[in-house]
């Protein structure tokens, strides 16, 4: 089981949804813990990051051999999460 690692921009997404999207997207990482490229994962073209849908959300992530790294969770607008994601490049 990896270990997990979160960005000082997906601690601060986590705390904002409602209780029940908090409850899925920490399903959903536990999940990813278990098994780092489920059937729903792609790779990000140009980077070496995944991305996964769980809902609502989005979560963008790396992982090696011990640590799965949760670079950004936010909403599913695919222009807005990759905006934030350009800018942490």
């Amino acid at each position: 089981m990896l270990k997990i690692s979160f960005s000082k921009s997906s601690q601060k997404i986590l705390r904002s949804p409602p209780p029940k999207h908090k409850h899925q997207c920490a399903l959903k990482i536990q999940a990813l813990r278990l098994n780092p490229l489920p059937q729903d994962s792609k790779l990000l073209k140009g980077t070496s990051f995944f991305r996964c849908d769980m809902g609502e959300y989005r979560i963008v992530y790396q992982h090696n051999t011990e640590i799965l790294i949760i670079i950004l969770i936010d909403k599913r607008n695919d222009d807005r999460i990759y905006r934030r994601l350009s800018r942490l490049n």
